[in-house]
């Protein structure tokens, strides 16, 4: 087998393990606990031809459309090996709409779920963008031919630089959980004290969770700054750097709430936080990927373990969640962004373990100068 066969082969193995993983990941979000599976009273099918839902909201309809992008993109690039331009696109709508069609049948047989038709549009919306994005990504094409460019002068090389990437929208991910460090965490009445409703009101503040989004605020941009070629030296570019995560943090938050509640991130605790990120950094970055760095990486995984234990223990269980779970699990995409956001440090800390070896390290180092 030549090296050009030996590659192609790989990179065949490596998109149909990706289209099972996220196949997978949907399935989980959208069946999850898997427990209480009944006969429904109606006709299983009965969704597909029911009226539009009553009441539909913004954050469902956006969560749907995200949650099925990647399937179209990643169905895309896999069935674009097997196939021409046309029947890659009809073959990928087809299987989108298929696993979108299935999944809903199924919640049919789950108490608290809900089959709608509403969200085979929605989803197969996503599928469509997703097989939209990939054309307009491709090496051949405007602005697609600039992005390996792009990556390949400013990240690092190679599979440890493509597995911090893929981190990199992990975290992304992770901002759709709704507990802290994500700035959509529940009910903002009383998960989010603005400042000038602060006095008198001082029992309500949470500094775990001021704790919670200064690590992670720190520790995201150190992270960002791992991935780069070379270490940053000047203010201005850890100072982008910070910005791109708060705003990153802001916009999934803008995206899924109302306008009138956005004001109300200006809490004691976000605040707070932002202001720990700021010398948490200033702290780390004098020993690039370097031990403090690490400890800050411990420090969040802590934190959020206190926090997930602490939520857990105040909350009631939802209807399926099992019995004497004690955990109330949103049922959709909010679930898995809460997983990410709760092991996304030890990831992480995976990452960083080669900078804890010489010999790793110097390779790794190496790569980038050649590169």
């Amino acid at each position: 087998m030549s090296h050009s066969t030996h590659l192609s082969y790989r990179a065949r193995l490596v998109q149909v393990a990706a289209v099972l993983l996220y196949l997978l990941l949907i399935a989980y979000g959208s069946l999850y606990p898997f427990s209480g599976w009944r006969v429904p009273a109606q006709h299983s099918w009965g969704f597909l031809f029911a009226p539009w839902p009553r009441y539909v909201t913004r954050t469902d309809l956006i969560t749907n459309v995200l949650a099925y992008l990647p399937l179209g993109y990643l169905l895309t690039a896999w069935l674009r090996l097997h196939a021409g331009r046309w029947s890659t696109v009809l073959y990928a709508v087809l299987g989108g709409a298929l696993c979108s069609v299935t999944l809903e049948f199924l919640q049919a047989f789950l108490p608290g779920r809900i089959a709608s038709n509403l969200d085979v549009l929605t989803n197969v919306t996503g599928v469509l963008m997703g097989v939209a994005l990939y054309r307009l990504l491709q090496n051949g094409k405007w602005p697609g031919r600039l992005l390996p460019q792009w990556r390949e002068r400013h990240f690092a090389p190679g599979l440890w630089g493509d597995a911090g990437l893929l981190l990199l929208i992990l975290w992304g991910l992770s901002q759709f959980s709704l507990d802290a460090p994500s700035l959509v965490a529940g009910n903002l009445k009383t998960r989010f004290i603005p400042v000038w409703e602060l006095a008198g009101n001082w029992h309500r503040l949470y500094p775990l969770n001021a704790l919670v989004y200064g690590l992670e605020g720190a520790v995201a941009t150190l992270f960002i700054a791992c991935l780069l070629r070379s270490w940053p030296r000047s203010w201005i570019v850890w100072a982008g750097l910070f910005i791109f995560v708060w705003v990153c943090k802001l916009l999934v938050a803008a995206l899924l709430l109302k306008s009138w509640v956005l004001p109300r991130l200006l809490s004691a605790e976000v605040l707070m936080g932002f202001g720990l990120a700021l010398l948490l950094i200033v702290w780390a970055n004098s020993t690039p990927r370097g031990v403090r760095t690490r400890v800050l990486v411990v420090l969040l995984a802590v934190a959020g373990g206190v926090q997930w234990w602490l939520t857990r223990a105040m909350v009631a269980p939802l209807p399926g969640a099992g019995m004497g779970s004690g955990v109330a699990v949103p049922l959709n995409i909010t679930a898995l962004a809460g997983w990410v956001a709760l092991i996304w440090p030890f990831f992480v800390a995976l990452f960083l373990v080669p900078y804890l070896l010489p010999a790793a390290r110097e390779g790794i180092e190496s790569a980038q100068s050649r590169q």
